[in-house]
Formats: structure tokens, C-alpha cells, sequence
């Protein structure tokens, strides 16, 4: 007889496949995987240019294009058009993509610092006509480096199918920030306008909520087991099939979730099962350690000292959750009554024996609304990107990222030091009730 979720974790003796973290992984190594600005949690907001009336309104699209959530889409207009992305500050972006279903024709990039309609010389030019295909869950192979508050986004599309999100990269990377609550709640919908996914807009399993993969049966190592948390669909993670857990992520805190999204590779066929561990098992500990897990006593080691484990058995767990791949679509969402815990882990059973599954983002969702909920830069960040960077200058002008490493795209305009960042008056007028929102399509 199964028991029930969160009443038991064991542990698995096999040892975990791949490398251990090393002391300060976070500050040295994860920092290379960049922050996704175009999000809604980041401030972040997006219109379409109306040429009946020639100003930009607000879109459907936002919903799904902006949400933290791989699974939920929204189709691009047919023919030729023009999408506004407005950040919440002016940013240093230096690189764009979409992650979309079988899209077709092609996109051209502008930035700018005012709100301005399509043609204007206030405009600079960052990418033309680039094929959709070629960044379809892929950045575009020739980066920029622009100080910008709006991108404008034009589309020449022959056919459409949905997008699931869009991908604007600057110059922090994800552990860069926190998830915290504000000190007051906001009217969402003033800031962002009224499409906005609000329970699907903070992934709760992502490197900014501080929460890293510490179990992985694939070959690599720690750092690339954070690809499926990265906010990147272009890098991603085979696991194995197994009886034991084949992916553990470690909340930051403990969470209580209710709902995952996956994005994989076309052509998958099988069942991921998911299970919300009430405590996180840990590779220094013995019998011990097991007996308070089993009793579900205190005295488990605080979340902040985890280092990778070994997998976990799930034999005598319930699922909180079991997500089926038919072949059909290569993402996939499914909601489950909220359950707490600190940790997520993920058991891979294929239709063909033997055969990995490979995840290239994988969410996990609570309750969070960003009426009271936002992302910061961490005091740290704040102090590092309030630096005085002059000096990171080569003597032609081009900028260098530290010493030793490749020179960075030239820069067009220049940064200013940075400082916290404080919300300003939104961009769309409060006309909507809090709560109202539009559920985007799903694949």
C-alpha cells in the first residue's frame, strides 16, 4: 500500500551520477546563466501597434509571451506587424529569442528609449529580417549589446501557430535576483496592463527563487544540471529513466506548489511523475537522518547547507502528479491540489525501455501573484552593478568583459551606474477589476 505524499522520504544508496557542487558554485559558476527581462514578474509589459489608430494597445499575448510558464501560448497576428516590449527600467540587452510552435517568417529587432510608432528615427535597428526558424528556442548567433527601455519587435509571419514565450537577455544573470513579497501589494493590471497570467508568473523552481537541481542521473556535472532551470529553451537535459528519482530540485525555501510545465523534445512518449518531498535528503547523513525523515520529525538540515544527493527512492510515494507525452507536442502542464514541501523531485518512465527523456525548462508554480509578490536585484548585485565600470574599457573604447575573457559586442550608448530599481506610473490606465486575466491557449 503506497503512503501518502510528504509522510515519508528514503533514501536511495546509490550514489548520485555526476559531479558534487564545489564550495561557492552560486557566486562563481552560476553566473552564467543570464535573466530573461521579458517577463512580467521583471516589470515587464507588451502592446501591439494599432495602425487603425496608430497608437500601441494592449494584447492578448501578453499573457502567455510574458508568464514564467513554457506550457501556456498565444498565436502571433499573420502578415506584418509590430509588438512593443517595455521594460521596466532602461537595460543593457544584448541578445533575443522566441519559443514557439512551427513558426514561419521573420523577425526584425529595434531598440529604443521612448515609445514611439514603428518608423521613427528615434528607433536603432538591432537585427533585419532574421528567419524564425533560426531562433526558435535559440539566441540569435550574432549578439548586440544596446542600453534600451523599449524593443520593438516586427513580424512578417506567412503562417502562425503559438508562441510560448519570448526571450529578452541583458547583461545579470538569474542568481542576480530574489523573489521576495512587497512591502505593498500594486494594481497588477496598472503596471502591466489587463492579460496577465498572475498564478503562472513566478517559477517557484527557478535560479532567481534560489532554488537549484541537487540530483541528476545524466553524466553531466552540477552546473549543467541548472540548465533545466535556466530560463533558456535552448540548452537543456537528458535523464535516464529509473525507479528512483532521476531530478531533484531544492526550493529556496519551502514552497507550496500546484501545478508543472515541461518543455522537451519533440517526439517524447512516456510519463514524468512528480513528487513534492517534504524535507530534502542529504548525502552526509545516516540512519539518523533517515529515522527523522521517516517520523517526519525537526531536525533536518536546514535547506541553505544541501549539497547534492544521491537519488531518491520514491517507491513508497505517492505522486503528486504523473504529466503523459503521446509524441504529439513536446510540452506539457498539468495543476494538482497544492502541496508543500522542500524539494520537487522527477521520476522518468518512457513507452520504449531505456529510452531518456531530455527537459529543456522545467516550472513549478504556487500561488504567487505579482500584486504582492516581485523580483530584486540582491544587495549584492545592487553593489556590484552600482560599480563604476569606466575602467572595464579597452583603450579603443569597446567594451571588455573582465580581464582575460572575450570582448563583448561594441555597445551602442552607454550604461549608467546602476541603482534598485523603484516602479514608476504604469503604462496602462487601472480600468480592470484585480483577478480578471486571460488564460492563454496550451498546446
Amino acid at each position: 500500500m503506497k503512503t501518502k505524499l510528504g509522510s515519508v522520504l528514503m533514501l536511495a544508496t546509490l550514489a548520485a551520477s555526476g559531479a558534487f557542487a564545489e564550495p561557492g558554485a552560486d557566486s562563481q559558476h552560476l553566473q552564467i546563466f543570464p535573466k530573461n527581462l521579458a517577463r512580467h514578474h521583471a516589470g515587464a509589459a507588451l502592446l501591439v501597434f494599432d495602425e487603425a489608430t496608430k497608437t500601441f494597445i494592449a494584447t492578448e499575448a501578453a499573457a502567455a509571451w510574458l508568464d514564467d510558464d513554457v506550457a501556456t501560448g498565444w498565436p502571433p497576428m499573420p502578415g506584418h506587424h509590430f509588438y512593443l516590449l517595455a521594460l521596466a527600467e532602461p537595460q543593457m540587452v544584448s541578445n533575443f529569442c522566441i519559443s514557439g510552435r512551427a513558426p514561419s517568417g521573420t523577425v526584425s529587432l529595434f531598440a529604443g528609449d521612448e515609445k514611439s510608432a514603428p518608423g521613427s528615427k528615434s528607433w536603432t535597428s538591432l537585427a533585419k529580417d532574421v528567419p524564425l526558424e533560426s531562433i526558435n528556442d535559440h539566441r540569435m548567433t550574432r549578439p548586440f549589446n544596446r542600453l534600451a527601455k523599449y524593443l520593438l519587435i516586427e513580424t512578417n509571419l506567412t503562417d502562425s501557430g503559438p508562441w510560448y514565450s519570448i526571450y529578452a537577455y541583458g547583461d545579470k544573470p538569474a542568481i542576480s535576483y530574489q523573489l521576495q513579497r512587497r512591502i505593498q501589494p500594486v494594481d497588477a493590471h496598472s503596471l502591466l496592463g489587463p492579460y496577465v497570467n498572475p498564478q503562472v508568473d513566478f517559477d517557484l523552481g527557478a535560479l532567481y527563487a534560489k532554488s537549484r537541481v541537487i540530483q541528476a542521473n545524466a553524466a553531466e556535472g552540477f552546473l549543467s544540471w541548472q540548465k533545466i532551470i535556466d530560463d533558456n529553451p535552448e540548452s537543456g537535459l537528458t535523464i535516464l529513466p529509473s525507479k528512483e528519482s532521476g531530478l531533484v530540485i531544492q526550493f529556496g525555501e519551502t514552497r507550496t506548489v500546484q501545478r508543472a510545465s515541461v518543455h522537451t523534445d519533440s517526439n517524447t512518449r512516456g510519463k514524468l511523475d512528480f513528487f513534492v518531498l517534504p524535507v530534502v535528503p542529504s548525502a552526509r547523513e545516516g540512519a539518523d537522518y533517515q529515522k527523522a525523515a521517516l517520523l517526519a520529525t525537526p531536525g533536518a538540515k536546514p535547506i541553505a547547507e544541501q549539497t547534492p544527493i544521491p537519488p531518491v527512492s520514491l517507491e513508497n510515494l505517492t505522486p503528486a502528479a504523473t504529466l503523459v507525452f503521446d509524441g504529439n507536442s513536446p510540452r506539457g502542464a498539468i495543476n494538482f491540489p497544492p502541496a508543500s514541501g522542500a524539494a520537487f523531485a522527477v521520476r522518468w518512465t518512457p513507452d520504449t525501455a531505456g529510452q531518456p527523456i531530455t527537459i529543456r525548462e522545467l516550472n513549478t508554480f504556487g500561488d504567487f501573484s505579482p500584486s504582492n509578490y516581485e523580483i530584486a536585484l540582491t544587495l549584492e548585485a545592487v553593489g556590484d552593478y552600482a560599480t563604476d565600470r569606466s575602467k572595464d574599457r579597452s583603450k579603443d573604447g569597446k567594451a571588455v568583459v573582465g580581464e582575460g575573457k572575450k570582448q563583448a559586442p561594441p555597445l551602442i550608448g552607454e550604461a549608467p551606474p546602476k541603482a534598485p530599481f523603484l516602479p514608476g506610473p504604469g503604462l496602462f490606465p487601472n480600468t480592470l477589476p484585480l483577478g480578471v486575466v486571460s488564460a492563454p491557449v496550451s498546446p
